[in-house]
């Protein structure tokens, strides 16, 4: 069923002319008119500037040696350089009536000249080299004329020593530096462009015409529904993708068979075998983001009542995802242990190091197992949300922040699409402004990123009108709750230190990264400042974002709260954009959010999270170094009988824990604070 699936959204695809026009005959035609005629338009506009005559005034009347220079310096391919009179020579450059003006000093036997510009002309800078090039000229003749004349030897007077700079830069090195400037910006923008149309096509589309409900109505699972229109979105991405770089390349091999476009690139020195690998490896990485890009944009458009939503929800998408694909462009940003798990930033930086045969095995392998990861879990995420007849068939409110508070009814309760929307503000301040505020103020940008993550989930409960002590869960755990807690934290860290174990093992390089986020998060000598910001803080802060708003809106009517508390525990693992810690902490989040659904009360989790951050701040300030973080990553190896064990006496604490959470009389809400 999926390959029937499969083959009619294709046949759907290919019916419009408009995903066509942008997924196949866009590429083909896009790179040869940009470059090919962009780069012949440069040439000869450049060309015509210098070929261009120039006129020049003086304040007075200039050596005969410096006129003779000027007359010696013009020529047909440069072209003339006129001396004219001028009277307002600063309403004449402005005017064009001439290109510069100089003013002439003579200062104890020395000639000081100084050149005035309008820099707002499009020919100022070719004006000034000139005009420096023939200075320098005569300065020269000047010097050996006076040098010659006492008798000394011009070389070993003016040249005593002699310089030149090699590049042993390989072509194919050049070219592929400068194919990892462009080619990632260029690809993303082709992949946004070949997904984007067959996803609001096949979902909003579908929504529009009426003919998803008759979808539903075949002997399919919803699960072989989706698969095959995101398997439909995805071919159309990877083949759009396939195109850019087989245009580009082309393009690129017409203007190096033609001159060249870069310095130093020519075909005939150019061993084009050199990129096959680096290509295939970046083809690769190009056809896994489509894939990534593909499921993204149907989840967006799933959320679309129409081909005109689906647009509109879709252009933030394309915003988010355009802007950090310049890393590339970025000098001093290279693929390391964090870029490596950041979304679109890892496959630029990615196809930057590889075409520049600076590629590193183990993060390319961070970067496939971290887009495998998004692709997984998107596709999870567009399953669930075909799960939900809110999203596909309820109103038209889709997100509530678009409604106005007027029109919103008191105690509304946070759905699927708010979460969503939610945990991607956030995410997105998390990277592009919380980064930037810890690095610049250090603990207080750490308390500053706190106080942000707390800020938006009140916020947005605030405005929609929702009832604070429900949707945080604001109620007094029981005494036994307390035990659980501290029973259920303690198996949950043995096995989160085991993964730990395992994951630096496969992965040693990743202990710099985490040395280096250690010294960034604790402040020596500082025991109750580090308990209150990396504990204290993040249990509170985090807690009312993940366990409380988060938790609220991924819950449904079932009694089983199973996939709420999976997704916002993958979610919140992925929110600390660290390859080393996502799993465990991964782990720790489905914990917390397991031990607030069992209870139905936040300070569980608050409790439990301030237990695991402060057993870290602890342990690093009385053990003097900083090898723990918060999922408590050490160095020290252990034996499978010892990994065994630990598991063992770590499932019996999950147990018992789990064990002191039932209470089948337990009412549906507690006492609230």
């Amino acid at each position: 069923m999926i390959k029937a699936i499969f083959k009619k959204e294709m046949i759907d695809i290919l019916r419009d002319k408009k995903t066509l026009f942008m997924g196949i005959v866009l590429p083909i035609i896009l790179y040869p008119v940009l470059m090919i005629l962009m780069t012949q338009i440069l040439s000869a506009s450049m060309n015509n500037i210098e070929r261009q005559d120039i006129n020049i005034a003086f304040d007075k009347n200039p050596s005969s040696n410096l006129i003779s220079a000027i007359e010696d310096y013009s020529d047909d391919e440069t072209g003339k350089i006129n001396i004219i009179e001028s009277k307002d020579y600063k309403k004449e450059l402005e005017d064009g009536l001439i290109d510069a003006y100089i003013e002439v000093k003579e200062n104890d036997k020395l000639e000081d000249y100084s050149i005035y510009i309008n820099s707002s002309k499009e020919n100022s800078m070719t004006v000034v080299d000139k005009l420096e090039e023939i200075l320098d000229e005569y300065k020269v003749n000047i010097t050996e004329a006076k040098l010659e004349s006492e008798g000394l030897n011009i070389n070993e007077v003016l040249n005593p020593i002699v310089y030149k700079t090699v590049d042993v830069a390989k072509t194919e090195e050049i070219a592929g530096f400068f194919l990892g400037q462009i080619l990632p910006v260029i690809l993303i923008i082709g992949i946004l462009l070949g997904a984007i149309y067959p996803a609001i096509d096949s979902m909003a589309g579908e929504k529009e015409r009426g003919t998803l409900e008759t979808l539903f109505t075949l002997p399919i699972t919803n699960l072989e529904l989706v698969m095959g229109k995101y398997m439909a979105v995805s071919f159309c991405a990877i083949v759009t993708a396939i195109l850019n770089i087989l245009s580009i390349l082309l393009t690129l091999g017409f203007l190096l068979a033609s001159g060249g476009m870069v310095e130093g690139i020519s075909m005939g020195s150019f061993d084009a075998g050199q990129l096959i690998i680096p290509l295939i490896i970046t083809l690769i990485c190009v056809c896994l983001f489509a894939m990534v890009i593909s499921a993204v944009s149907m989840c967006v458009c799933s959320l679309a009542k129409s081909f005109k939503d689906a647009q509109n929800y879709i252009t933030p998408v394309m915003f988010l995802v355009l802007i950090p694909s310049y890393v590339s462009m970025i000098p001093n940003i290279k693929l390391n242990g964090i870029t490596a798990i950041i979304p679109v930033v890892n496959i630029s930086l990615l196809i930057k190091s590889v075409l520049s045969f600076n590629a590193n095995i183990s993060l390319v392998a961070m970067v496939f197992i971290s887009n495998f990861t998004f692709v997984i879990l998107a596709v999870i995420l567009l399953s669930k949300m075909f799960n939900s007849e809110e999203i596909l068939f309820g109103s038209s409110r889709s997100f509530s922040f678009l409604e106005k508070r007027s029109n919103i009814k008191k105690g509304t309760m946070p759905s699927i699409s708010d979460g969503i929307i939610l945990y991607a503000f956030g995410l997105v301040l998390l990277i592009y402004v919380g980064s930037l505020i810890q690095l610049k103020f250090g603990m207080a940008g750490i308390a500053m990123t706190q106080v942000m993550i707390i800020g938006l989930p009140l916020l947005f409960a605030y405005y929609i009108k929702s009832d604070f002590k429900k949707v945080f869960s604001l109620n007094l755990p029981k005494v036994k709750h307390i035990f659980g807690a501290i029973s259920l934290w303690i198996g949950t860290y043995v096995v989160v230190m085991i993964i730990t174990q395992i994951l630096l093992y496969l992965f040693p390089h990743s202990m710099e990264v985490v040395e280096g986020l250690n010294d960034a998060l604790f402040i020596k000598d500082n025991l109750i400042l580090n308990i209150l910001i990396v504990a204290g803080m993040p249990a509170i802060c985090e807690e009312m974002f993940f366990r409380g708003f988060l938790l609220s809106s991924f819950k449904n009517s079932k009694k089983s709260y199973k996939g709420a508390i999976i997704f916002t525990g993958i979610l919140f693992g992925f929110m600390h954009m660290d390859f080393i810690r996502m799993i465990p902490t991964g782990l720790l989040g489905i914990s917390f959010a397991y031990a607030v659904c069992k209870t139905n009360s936040i300070y569980i989790s608050m409790f439990m999270h301030f237990l695991n951050n402060g057993f870290a701040v602890v342990v690093s300030h009385f053990a003097n170094n900083l090898e723990q973080t918060e999922v408590a990553t050490t160095s020290v190896g252990m034996s499978i009988g010892q990994v065994l064990i630990y598991l063992v006496v770590g499932l019996v604490f999950i147990f018992i824990g789990s064990r002191l959470f039932k209470d089948k009389n337990r009412p549906s809400e507690g006492k609230s604070i």
